[in-house]
């Protein structure tokens, strides 16, 4: 779980946005990865994952962010569509990740003001939870993305192992890249469904393989 302090600044050429975040939770055992994967598996009829008894061990975690965000936008035609560029940096620091990162994303569509991207899970470039409403033109918007973003990593629990226990651990690289791609659909802030393909760089020596490459969905609705 988790909680923000956002601040939104429009200047005469572009808008930012400040986001101060903290999040808490568990790694290991007690946070029942494990249970999720392989109850899934169970029901889409496919065999147990492996490799869960090398996880690390359960301990608490935390992790603070501060990012900056600015939105440059071009609007195109009779400006139903627009065009708008999201130049970011920041960084993370607790037990479970430290880091600090510069990315940014180009946006493709329509009512792009109302927020600075989709939100994504971290590691990866957030487009965190601001949503202006006031700024809709109507009630549906939507648009495709696309972007980057480079980390320099001085902690990640799950390659370093445990803080305050030995556990298995991995030799991570300092430098990891992020590319990614997408669309997202809202209709005023009551439902958004957010699509997302990142292709990540390998994160420790050794890595077996290409570099990872993975999708998420999410569903929002308002109650």
């Amino acid at each position: 779980m988790g909680a923000s302090i956002l601040q939104q600044d429009h200047r005469e050429t572009h808008d930012t946005l400040e986001n101060a975040e903290i999040l808490v939770g568990v790694v290991g055992p007690l946070a029942l990865g494990a249970l999720v994967q392989n109850d899934w598996h169970q029901f889409i009829g496919v065999q147990p994952a492996e490799g869960w008894t090398n996880q690390i061990h359960t301990e608490p975690g935390f992790a603070f962010t501060y990012e900056r965000k600015w939105r440059f936008e071009a609007p195109l035609g009779d400006g139903y569509l627009g065009l708008d560029a999201i130049p970011e940096a920041g960084a993370t620091v607790g037990n479970v990740f430290t880091y600090g990162e510069i990315g940014g994303e180009v946006r493709f569509g329509h009512n792009l003001k109302t927020d600075y991207g989709s939100s994504r899970i971290r590691p990866s470039l957030s487009g965190t939870g601001f949503f202006d409403g006031a700024a809709m033109t109507d009630k549906f918007g939507w648009y495709l993305f696309a972007g980057a973003q480079g980390r320099a990593v001085g902690h990640n629990i799950f390659l370093d192992g445990n803080t305050f226990s030995n556990s298995p651990s991995v030799d991570k690289r300092p430098l990891v890249a992020d590319l990614f791609a997408g669309t997202s659909l809202f209709w005023t802030r009551a439902a958004r469904l957010d699509f997302t393909v990142t292709q990540r760089s390998k994160e420790f020596y050794g890595q077996q393989g290409h570099s990872d490459r993975f999708g998420s969905i999410g569903l929002t609705v308002e109650f």
